[in-house]
């Protein structure tokens, strides 16, 4: 309580100096943004953000022995402003401004939600249906730019995957007859869907009150499918993927370790008769990021 209240009369001394020079906050220079995406994506074009998405912004100074102040959920220079892409500019609501010779560290995180109620344990849920969009709600990702000045211009926001990607592709047994069909359902079961991050690190757990859920996976084109996981172990052998073809259900188990920033590649060998379907590493696992 007496840090809120600390910040909170900073703030309004800030104000008032300001009003006394005959100043306000409009006629500061606002900062500007440049997101980038990391080089694995999971969007529809993969080559960048696209009009309509949105990303939250913190903004934290440093104090006056030069140390960045810890990130709080509120109290901040920016908490949480929002920041929408508007093609190759971003709005910022509230604005993010400078101030004369201020240094700030700058987080950032996607998808925004209004509700953060925490910033050392977010709770972020997957989208239990990754197909159309749900691929792309569901990946979470995050930034950190340290130190940045007004002389810097605009400020750069690398994000990179804090969960994990599972590609899967259906391959062809020796004995399986006819095509692959386009309407294949993809389901990866068994894994917790919720994640706990921490916007100051970027680290991500699973939740530890959270059960175990089912994910259908997002159909990038004939034959292949891919699925954001929470990062997690699974150490006992349990079913975990299921593919459903023509009315027959595949049911693959396997043990298992997702890694954050991580993408794991398997390859699901199709035989006309549903004991003998085999599960394999079959791209490995490789940089997500």
């Amino acid at each position: 309580m007496g840090r809120e209240i600390i910040r909170y009369s900073m703030g309004v001394l800030l104000a008032l100096s300001l009003a006394a020079c005959g100043n306000d906050l409009d006629t500061l220079p606002q900062m500007v943004f440049t997101p980038y995406l990391p080089r694995g994506g999971s969007r529809a074009t993969d080559t960048g953000f696209e009009p309509g998405d949105a990303i939250g912004i913190y903004a934290v100074g440093h104090d006056e022995y030069g140390q960045a102040r810890i990130l709080e959920v509120t109290g901040n220079w920016a908490s949480n402003a929002k920041a929408v892409c508007n093609g190759g500019e971003w709005t910022v609501s509230p604005p993010v401004y400078w101030t004369e010779n201020g240094i700030f560290d700058i987080y950032s995180y996607y998808p925004y939600t209004s509700n953060v109620n925490s910033v050392s344990d977010f709770r972020f849920e997957l989208q239990g249906d990754q197909r159309d969009n749900g691929l792309t709600l569901s990946d979470f990702m995050w930034a950190k730019t340290n130190a940045v000045t007004q002389e810097g211009g605009s400020v750069p926001l690398h994000f990179t995957h804090r969960l994990s990607k599972l590609t899967i592709r259906l391959v062809k047994g020796v004995d399986y007859e006819g095509e692959l069909p386009d309407d294949a359902i993809v389901n990866i079961h068994g894994t917790v869907p919720v994640a706990l991050v921490d916007l100051e690190s970027g680290d991500v757990e699973k939740s530890p009150d959270s059960p175990a859920g089912t994910i259908t996976a997002h159909r990038d084109a004939p034959g292949y499918y891919s699925a954001i996981i929470v990062p997690q172990k699974i150490l006992n052998q349990i079913p975990l993927v299921e593919v459903i073809v023509k009315d027959v259900s595949y049911l693959l188990s396997s043990k298992f370790i997702f890694e954050s920033g991580k993408r794991h590649c398997v390859d699901v060998i199709l035989s006309d008769n549903p004991d003998k379907v085999i599960i394999s590493v079959g791209g490995g696992t490789d940089e997500w990021n």
